[in-house]
């Protein structure tokens, strides 16, 4: 090929990579002109963030929760970072007041009644509850983390509750709406990241990368299935070839989900009823009911993106 013919070539695909780049450019602006992430993934997220949060609080034992040893005789962990500024520590202890106060909060976030004033205070009691624990569960660094995260999308929430479609949106200044999709945009790659890292991690470990993880999981007592599965877990494992099929699907399943930052919409929503059995799957077998539907909310975020989203339109 002479070089005015490869001159020709990498001009021509500049031009076209540059034409897709403005196409980008302004199907993006065209989204964040038009559509809000004010909607009910937003509702439907936060509502199962607070929920996680409240049964775990309810249905969890204090003594198992605020798990008392000689090194901490109190059961709650004051020596972490800021960690004096979260609820239990301000109170000394886990007292039916500080339970009370979760209950009442996490009922305001269910309530959906002014987001902007409630973002704050169930960050607060995500983090105190995660950070306050010393046995802190994945589902409870999730709530703690997202909630974090959705702080500054919803100080910019007009609406009185959440559950309300947002009819002032195109009236907005484009540096709120702007501000309002980079958040978003963020919990995105914080999802994908986060199912990525989980993926590529188990590889580091042996049993991971043997196939045999899943079989240690289910006996330990402590994750062991409820009864009625003991048999299907330990029978689905039994051979070689679903040992293989099981845990090496789990990675598999880690990795397309991190893979969805960068698929389609309608992908994703195809995607959305998949993750969610995946997680209900690890819910029903290990008990990680919080950890569900943390994982739940992050997904309902990530998938259901608010173009796609009819309940909205």
């Amino acid at each position: 090929m002479s070089y005015r013919a490869l001159t020709a070539v990498v001009r021509s695909e500049w031009q076209s990579g540059a034409s897709t780049g403005r196409a980008l450019l302004r199907a993006a602006s065209h989204l964040i002109d038009r559509v809000s992430p004010y909607n009910s993934s937003l509702a439907i997220a936060r509502s199962l963030l607070a929920l996680s949060t409240l049964l775990t609080v309810l249905l969890t034992p204090g003594g198992a929760l605020f798990l008392t040893s000689p090194d901490n005789p109190d059961g709650i962990v004051c020596h972490a970072v800021a960690a004096h500024l979260s609820l239990f520590c301000m109170a000394g202890s886990a007292t039916p007041v500080t339970v009370l106060i979760v209950v009442a909060l996490m009922l305001a976030v269910l309530s959906g009644y002014l987001p902007a004033v409630t973002a704050i205070p169930h960050w607060w009691v995500a983090w105190s509850l995660n950070i306050g624990s010393p046995v802190r569960d994945g589902g409870d660094q999730v709530a703690a983390v997202l909630t974090l995260l959705l702080v500054p999308l919803l100080l910019l929430d007009y609406r009185r509750n959440h559950w309300a479609p947002d009819r002032r949106w195109v009236s907005r200044s484009w540096g709120t709406r702007g501000t309002a999709w980079a958040v978003l945009v963020i919990v995105w790659v914080q999802a994908s990241v986060l199912y990525a890292n989980a993926a590529i991690a188990k590889f580091a470990v042996a049993e991971w990368a043997n196939g045999t993880a899943l079989w240690y999981w289910i006996q330990e007592p402590s994750f062991r299935p409820p009864a009625p599965f003991v048999w299907l877990a330990e029978t689905a494992q039994s051979s070689l070839v679903g040992a293989i099929i099981i845990n090496y699907g789990v990675l598999a399943l880690e990795l397309f989900a991190a893979a969805l930052l960068f698929v389609r919409p309608g992908v994703r929503r195809i995607a959305l009823p998949i993750m969610l059995t995946f997680h209900l799957c690890i819910g029903v077998m290990f008990g990680l009911w919080s950890f569900f539907l943390s994982m739940a909310a992050l997904l309902v975020l990530y998938l259901r993106v608010p173009h796609n989203d009819r309940a909205d339109r």
